[in-house]
């Protein structure tokens, strides 16, 4: 089984990092590859239990993804289960992911995404592109309230 380790640094404290990657309000500003959005969701990932949305493609397809948050350790880390559901309801992604969020020595936040469990380097290939596209979100999103901020 392959496993995907992504790391990347963001201008941000760690406290707010870590909420970008859990409340719900925060989650929707980038959740998802870049051109897709999500429709229906209950997307919460700062407490245990069930989660799932519906990942809306550039060109309308609709693909349901889920899991189950298995761990918050707030503000350092998130495990949480993926299930990326493929034609017939089948599981085409079935994985697990924790987030990691460190302070860094320049003051921003060291984080480091691991999804483990997949099963094809293909799989992992594919989990890699979408995360990439999805962390340019989150960086463009944490910048964006940056900026909102200073012009307050």
């Amino acid at each position: 089984m392959a496993v995907l380790t992504i790391e990347r640094t963001f201008r941000a404290s760690p406290e707010r990092l870590f909420a970008y990657l859990t409340r719900t309000e925060l989650l929707l500003k980038w959740w998802g590859p870049e051109g897709t959005t999500v429709a229906e969701h209950n997307l919460d990932l700062s407490r245990t239990g069930p989660w799932w949305f519906v990942l809306v493609d550039p060109r309308g397809g609709r693909h349901r993804v889920s899991g189950e948050v298995l761990e918050v350790d707030a503000p350092r880390s998130v495990k949480f289960t993926l299930v990326v559901e493929g034609p017939g309801g089948r599981a085409a992604i079935d994985s697990v992911v924790r987030f990691d969020v460190y302070p860094a020595a320049d003051g921003g936040t060291r984080f480091v995404l691991t999804q483990s469990g997949l099963t094809t380097d293909q799989m992992a290939a594919a989990s890699k592109m979408g995360w990439v596209s999805t962390l340019a979100r989150l960086e463009q999103s944490l910048v964006l309230a940056e900026t909102e901020m200073e012009e307050e």
